[in-house]
């Protein structure tokens, strides 16, 4: 590249700094001889860079440390800089070869950056040009380039490039698609994420402000109708947004009931979207009330579609019959760029559109993701939850809205249009998935959202005290002491024949067959006699620690061996130094009629896959006092799960065996870790039902069985686990109502849990694929359910292990 290209700008000093980038450049070019990204260059391949740049200037700028002159001389290297880098970027296209050496100018940038001979930001500077002047195509291999260089880049003077990095990325996320380009805006969140702290709030929108500008347009003039005929049961036309939110909620008891056609529902469809925007103008009541007719009407349409036939769209009859059908398509293949090169297209809210937009099921859950994140909004507007935020010391004004708090009428139609939307996000193909994951997401939202509202604490542990950390050193120096090793092993046999002179001798002693016989359990029985008889009265100290050593191996031995032949005698063990249990002889089974009447007898069903007794609502807590029954007539073959729950314990209960008590942040933790296998939020009290405490009663030989409501079993079988499905009718509607309001309910609680248990036993009787047997709230029948596999066949159940391997003889060698 000639030095006559850099101008001087009437400064000779831009001249020489631009002749040494040149310098440099050739250089770096006998040193790295591949034309891609990597490998970087390094300080290392450049011999006294600093000597060699002071000689740039026409003072010594080392003896002036000045912030004028230190300014100045930034400012001679950055015009060089931008020379050479317009003209690097001028001569050779991105993919090319050539364009190895805007790759070495940025790596010179960066070591001239860490040893304070430029401005520490220049680097991204020209990194955002770049951006700027590619498209997403180029973008990315930019991006490749600052994703292979982000721990240098960040290592040294992060404090000058944090906000240069924002504004780069930010700008970058903007003009990618998420639906065309979902990975690479993946990489530059992770880019983020990656280079600044946790606790950094550079990126937190602390004074809660709303994306105003992104305004939605839509066509606003009435439909036009052919008849009366065809027009809806409406007062008014449809006119602006608010003329059409006026509209619904003349009419909002009709939109609520019955859907509306995709013209009347346009203008008022598309008028949501300003409330999505700005949620603060839900605080007015007339917008409040436009927008709950809105949403109420857009529910029942989107109910009223039905997802297998998506409705068709007629022909529109001023499209001429010999217009091509693929023409955007040809238009696109025939343009220069690519689909993904663009940028993200708004919602098309073209009115001829909207039809065959509606039918699509994905478009249906963007609007309704949208909708709960507002219900989530206005949810913490509601007294419960500003009552939490009494606690925080200095509060976020800006995010707390303390003028407004909902009503009790608009918390209860928030909470059902909270649930209706959630029950509407099941449908489809991996609808409860889809639902599953959109939970959590929100979830965990409102612990950032409580972190904005504490003004963003620092999120990184306090550092440890010396006292703390010294006593944890000590413990783990203990722990990882080498202790010192026996002379013989526990448990090893002695071999000291081995060195014996005659090795024809040795040999036949290893063949002896006591020495691989596996002996029998009756000889354990007398050896570890012997080591109690040594132990209670010792001949010394050293006989009576081998005689505890020796103890411990003969009953680990003795309890391996009878797990094979006598499991069913090791809940009696009450002391792990006596098992004298384990040698007694199993008494003969009885009949079949004792079996099923003998309280505490192990009797296990066919199936033993783990029970989930599904009851029809929440108050109807038929299942859970069948399942007690349960408990009582099998104590050690049923064993009930433990649900996980955040409050605190009750009077009574007991931690690990009625519930288990853990505090918010366990949960979440274990909910993002997919460890439930359903999970439900009522107010304060969130509780799941944990697959490692079902799986924990299983490896114990138990039959688990989870007492759940419709909606949680719901959620089981969602995720495919593998279990029994057992649904208690609810008693006749008469009887239930007496029963729900002698339990102190109020009467639109009772109302509320009849209306869900009457739906529960309808879906019971549709659902023969979900349900393995419907029951009425009898435990006779709840116990020929679950037995029924055996019904005709021998005893209702198994005894302890098969009879094969109850029959195995004690000395059979181990498997």
């Amino acid at each position: 590249m000639p030095a006559t290209i850099i101008d001087s700008h009437g400064i000779p000093a831009v001249a020489k700094a631009g002749a040494f980038l040149q310098q440099l450049l050739e250089h770096a070019e006998t040193v790295k001889r591949t034309s891609s990204i990597e490998p970087p260059l390094t300080e290392s391949h450049f011999d006294d860079l600093r000597g060699r740049m002071n000689s740039v200037y026409d003072e010594e700028p080392a003896t002036d440390d000045s912030s004028d002159a230190k300014a100045a001389r930034f400012a001679i290297i950055e015009t060089a800089v931008r020379d050479t880098f317009k003209y690097l970027v001028s001569r050779a296209p991105i993919d090319s070869p050539d364009f190895v050496k805007v790759w070495n100018l940025f790596d010179i940038l960066s070591i001239l950056s860490d040893s304070e001979l430029c401005d520490p930001a220049l680097l991204l500077w020209l990194v955002e040009e770049l951006l700027d002047s590619q498209p997403v195509t180029g973008c990315r291999k930019v991006f490749d380039f600052l994703e292979s260089r982000r721990e240098r880049i960040t290592a040294k003077h992060f404090k000058q490039k944090q906000l240069v990095i924002l504004r780069t990325c930010n700008e970058l996320v903007r003009r990618l698609s998420r639906a065309l380009d979902p990975a690479f805006s993946g990489r530059v969140l992770i880019f983020m994420f990656q280079s600044f702290p946790l606790g950094d709030k550079s990126s937190v929108n602390l004074r809660g402000e709303f994306h105003t500008e992104n305004v939605t347009t839509f066509d606003q003039t009435p439909a036009k109708v052919d008849n009366e005929a065809d027009k809806m049961d409406v007062d008014t036309d449809i006119g602006t947004p608010s003329d059409a939110s006026r509209r619904g909620r003349s009419n909002g008891a009709d939109t609520k009931k019955k859907a509306l056609d995709p013209d009347t529902l346009y203008p008022i469809f598309w008028a949501l979207q300003e409330s999505f925007n700005q949620p603060r103008l839900l605080f007015e009541p007339s917008h409040f009330a436009s927008f709950k007719s809105g949403l109420e009407a857009t529910m029942a349409t989107f109910l009223n579609i039905k997802l297998e036939q998506p409705p068709r769209v007629k022909e529109r009859p001023d499209r001429p019959v010999d217009e091509p059908k693929h023409a955007s398509k040809r238009k696109r293949e025939e343009s220069d760029g690519t689909l993904s090169s663009g940028f993200n297209p708004k919602y098309l809210t073209s009115r001829d559109l909207f039809k065959l937009e509606i039918s699509d099921l994905t478009f249906r859950r963007n609007i309704l993701i949208q909708a709960l994140i507002t219900m989530e909004f206005l949810l913490a507007l509601s007294p419960k939850a500003k009552e939490k935020l009494a606690t925080v010391k200095l509060p976020n004004k800006s995010v707390t809205y303390s003028e407004k708090t909902l009503s009790e009428e608009e918390i209860k139609w928030v909470v059902e249009t909270k649930e209706s939307i959630k029950s509407y996000l099941k449908l489809g193909p991996e609808g409860p998935h889809f639902c599953r994951l959109v939970e959590t997401v929100l979830s965990r939202d409102k612990n950032w959202v409580r972190w904005k509202v504490e003004n963003c604490p620092p999120i990184e542990l306090p550092q440890l005290s010396p006292e703390t950390f010294v006593a944890a050193r000590t413990t783990v120096g203990k722990l990882a002491t080498t202790k010192r090793l026996r002379s013989t092993p526990m448990g090893s046999l002695n071999l000291d024949f081995l060195d014996d002179d005659a090795e024809e001798r040795a040999l036949e002693k290893l063949k002896d067959r006591n020495r691989f016989k596996v002996p029998s359990l009756e000889s354990y029985k007398r050896a570890i006699a012997d080591d109690d008889f040594e132990i209670e009265m010792p001949t010394n100290n050293e006989t009576k620690a081998a005689a505890i050593e020796g103890k411990a191996s003969k009953t680990w031995r003795a309890l391996r061996m009878a797990s094979k032949s006598k499991l069913a005698l090791f809940d009696k063990i009450e002391d792990d130094d006596k098992i004298d249990v384990i040698f007694e002889e199993i008494p003969a089974e009885k009949d079949e009629e004792d079996q099923e009447t003998s309280n505490g007898e192990t009797i296990f069903p066919e199936d033993r896959r783990p029970l989930v007794i599904v009851d029809a609502g929440k108050f109807t807590a038929t299942g859970v006092g069948l399942a007690k029954q349960l408990y009582a007539h099998h104590p050690k073959t049923f064993t009930k799960v433990a649900v996980h729950v955040t409050r605190k314990p009750a009077e009574g209960e007991v931690n690990g065996k009625d519930f288990h008590f853990v505090d918010t942040q366990a949960f979440n933790m274990m909910r993002d870790g997919d460890q439930f296998l359903e999970f439900s939020e009522e107010g304060d009290d969130i509780h799941g039902t944990s697959r490692r405490a079902v799986d924990a009663i299983v490896d114990n030989d138990r039959v688990a069985v989870m007492e759940m409501t419709f909606e949680a079993a719901q959620q089981v079988k969602d995720n495919g686990y593998d279990a029994r499905f057992i649904f208690i009718q609810p008693p006749a509607s008469n009887v239930l109502e007496g029963q729900l309001k002698e339990s102190g309910l109020s009467e639109e609680q009772v109302q509320q849990a009849i209306k869900s248990a009457s739906e529960a036993a309808e879906h019971a009787k549709s659902s023969s694929d979900f349900y393995e047997a419907v029951v009425d709230a009898e435990y006779q029948a709840l116990e020929v359910a679950i037995f029924v596999s055996e019904v005709g066949g021998e005893a209702n159940g198994k005894k302890g292990d098969d009879d094969e391997d109850v029959a195995m003889d004690d000395a059979a060698p181990p498997s």
